[in-house]
């Protein structure tokens, strides 16, 4: 039987600590409250990245200018800015290349 606990680490690893990316993908989609991003999380990609930590990788991304907010109502939208559509970009293309060297070893 397969060991699982190195899966349930890289799952980890590849969602929570690498959270960033998850909502970014989700702001080139449409402007979103953090709520919602939390709750597009688990629906899109499968894991639950908790209530808290999504703020503080939003404000960290607003800071870093990848990212501005809004108000609308009583809700604060984020809205992915270029250099953050620039960051996606980039991440994603890392990705594909670390995915396209892994698999040479299948």
């Amino acid at each position: 039987m397969v060991d699982e606990k190195p899966l349930k680490r890289l799952k980890r690893k590849l969602g929570i600590e690498t959270l960033w990316i998850f909502i970014l993908s989700l702001l080139a989609r449409k402007d979103s409250y953090a709520y919602e991003l939390i709750k597009n999380i688990g629906e899109n990609y499968g894991f639950n990245p908790g209530k808290v930590l999504p703020y503080v990788v939003l404000r960290r991304l607003e800071i870093e200018g990848y990212v501005k907010s809004y108000m609308e109502g009583n809700r604060r939208y984020y809205t992915l800015t270029p250099r953050g559509r620039l960051l996606l970009e980039k991440g994603i293309k890392y990705i594909e290349e670390v995915l396209s060297k892994l698999k040479q070893g299948l």
